[in-house]
């Protein structure tokens, strides 16, 4: 129980922080604080997961409770983020009920035929979605995740390896018709990105990236394509949910999975 409270803390305080989006050097302690009990420390089940108040508790129900780790298994990160038009950052969108029960964003799906309904009825199906107590979601991640392979770090599971093992083979499309774009054969070599330190050189696969996202979806508002248009790229910026900072300290693996970029490097977290 006390684990679980310190997460909830210290995912608020990284809400705050990201939110500020400073990152100035007095934050880093109280940012090395949040990484410190974000997994292996915190619950796995928990890493990545929405939780949405403002609007429902203003109507006088439970929070909503979004679970990628459920989604990123039936569906590409593109779907929901270029196809159905949700923002790479949290709360750009500000969905409302009136536009998913016309069908947008959630709604696409959640018609009582994909997916459970999100409409009004005796098939109505609230709860599934605004959680007064989240044991039930608990139950159902540690099941999914025990069949896929395993990560120390994010919510546990390794999607990367998922994908390569056909452990998990989501739809890149909910449409009909669809345009597929080809991944360049230019961009298919692994980018190494020099750094200060020659040890902590990054190496970054866009074909690992393209095979779940767009170009949209990362160029140019998180990345700007031209010359020098990312000079500003810092491990500081990262960290407060900047450029690679997005995803990577929210949904996908954390930043204190350094290895993952920086294969030199050891995962020792020292923010």
């Amino acid at each position: 129980m006390a684990v679980r409270f310190s997460a909830v803390v210290s995912m608020l305080i990284l809400s705050v922080l990201l939110s500020s989006g400073t990152g100035k050097t007095d934050d880093r302690e109280e940012l090395g604080k949040v990484l410190r009990v974000m997994p292996p420390n915190g619950p796995f089940w928990k890493y990545g997961n929405v939780v949405m108040r403002r609007k429902s508790v203003k109507a006088g129900m439970a929070p909503v409770v979004f679970p990628h780790w459920s989604h990123r298994a039936r569906y590409t990160c593109r779907v929901c983020h270029l196809e159905l038009g949700f923002s790479m950052r949290s709360g750009d969108t500000r969905i409302t009920r009136e536009q998913y029960v016309a069908g947008k964003y959630c709604g696409a799906c959640h018609d009582g035929k994909t997916a459970f309904t999100v409409q009004d009825g005796v098939s109505a199906q609230c709860g599934r979605c605004h959680m007064k107590e989240t044991s039930v979601l608990e139950v159902r991640f540690d099941k999914f995740a025990s069949k896929l392979p395993m990560s120390s770090f994010g919510n546990g599971i390794d999607w990367a390896e998922a994908l390569k093992r056909r452990k998990i083979t989501p739809a890149n499309s909910i449409r009909s018709e669809r345009f597929t774009m080809q991944f360049p054969d230019k961009l298919k070599a692994s980018i190494k990105l020099g750094t200060t330190s020659p040890r902590s050189d990054v190496i970054f696969s866009h074909e690992e990236h393209f095979a779940e996202l767009d170009c949209s979806s990362c160029h140019p508002d998180i990345f700007n394509i031209k010359k020098k248009g990312t000079e500003a790229f810092t491990m500081e910026r990262n960290i407060f949910g900047n450029f690679c900072g997005v995803c990577h300290m929210q949904v996908a693996f954390p930043m204190n999975d350094c290895k993952r970029c920086h294969p030199q490097m050891s995962n020792t977290s020292g923010y």
